[in-house]
């Protein structure tokens, strides 16, 4: 296979991956499950859901944050949980919806500053103590928020990145970024078109089993574009949770948990930062919050292979048990 084949089925895979592995990897969960009362879906001034806690006056808010699966799924399942546990929980589609960018590309960060506005309006929220959480290229997303609005006082980033990735276009063939702040494309790392990259292609060609890290890995030797990418994360006002998978099998979310430490510790963020990796998890291990049965190690793709997504269905469920407490403590501490 020609690097210019092998790229393009690159690219064409990539584009599976990011309209399918949440979404497939979430099918347990009740995401078809009418909103419970205390839910209510929004589309302006911004697309997502808000659920609130029983009682009256003030409460804290976090705002969350879904991967590449797109639209609205945190709504569904996860903006109810956070609920129950004392805050208002406010899900934020950045695409995938109507009114929002169709693909996972040149999406703009004031998607974010819009529903915080919005947050910080109501009456019910305690507006000096906003949180934040996102799940994979919603963790990216959630550290560059961070980095950019003050409001936010504590980020929990699962599986994320502290830099930019490229984005995800059309039939996977969209050479831009991610995120855009001002109308501007803000930078971001590009896929290799190296020997992993051509690997993956074959694999997908040949209906073998799909792993995903290696071309994450061979792409983040371009320490350079890392450098460009990176976010301001020393302007976050707040403390920082990083949670990673020793198993990721997507990307290496351990080694970028490191990079944004290092770079806080660095920049002498004056918060308590934390970074934590559970053994025996992949990517999606946080999902796994109902045990093993609830834990997704691996995806389907059309031809009868597979994606890996790392871990196994025990290590999912312990690490969720392990993470999930953790997250509401830090919160709880930190807002």
């Amino acid at each position: 296979m020609s690097l210019v084949s092998s790229r393009a089925v690159l690219l064409a895979t990539l584009a599976f991956v990011a309209a399918t592995t949440h979404a497939s990897a979430q099918t347990p969960m009740p995401t078809e499950a009418p909103l419970p009362p205390n839910c209510s879906a929004v589309q302006q001034p911004f697309v997502g859901t808000i659920c609130t806690p029983t009682g009256s006056g003030k409460h804290p808010a976090i705002l969350l944050l879904g991967g590449s699966e797109g639209g609205d799924l945190m709504g569904r399942v996860l903006a109810p949980v956070v609920a129950a546990h004392g805050y208002i929980g406010v899900s934020v589609a950045y695409f995938g919806e109507p009114g929002l960018p169709k693909y996972l590309v040149d999406v703009p960060v004031e998607t974010v500053g819009r529903a915080l506005d919005a947050v910080l309006a109501r009456p019910d929220v305690d507006a000096a103590h906003i949180g934040i959480l996102g799940g994979s290229k919603g963790g990216e997303l959630a550290l560059l928020a961070a980095s950019l609005y003050p409001q936010i006082d504590a980020v929990v980033a699962d599986v994320p990145s502290p830099f930019a990735w490229a984005g995800l276009g059309a039939s996977g063939l969209s050479t831009k970024c991610s995120w855009t702040q001002g109308g501007k494309e803000l930078p971001c790392v590009a896929y290799s078109s190296g020997p992993a990259a051509q690997q993956v292609g074959y694999e997908y060609m040949h209906h073998e089993p799909l792993v995903i890290r290696p071309l994450y890995d061979e792409s983040m030797q371009d320490t350079a574009a890392v450098h460009a990418a990176f976010f301001a994360l020393e302007q976050i006002h707040g403390p920082v949770l990083c949670l990673s998978a020793d198993d990721d099998q997507l990307w290496d979310s351990p080694a970028q948990c490191t990079l944004a430490m290092a770079y806080l510790a660095a920049h002498h963020h004056a918060y308590a930062d934390r970074s934590v990796s559970y053994p025996n998890a992949g990517h999606t291990f946080l999902w796994a919050m109902n045990g093993p049965s609830s834990a997704i190690t691996a995806i389907p793709l059309p031809g009868g292979s597979s994606m890996a997504l790392g871990g196994t269905a025990d290590g999912d469920a312990q690490a969720a048990s392990q993470a999930w407490p953790l997250i509401w403590r830090f919160f709880a501490e930190a807002l």
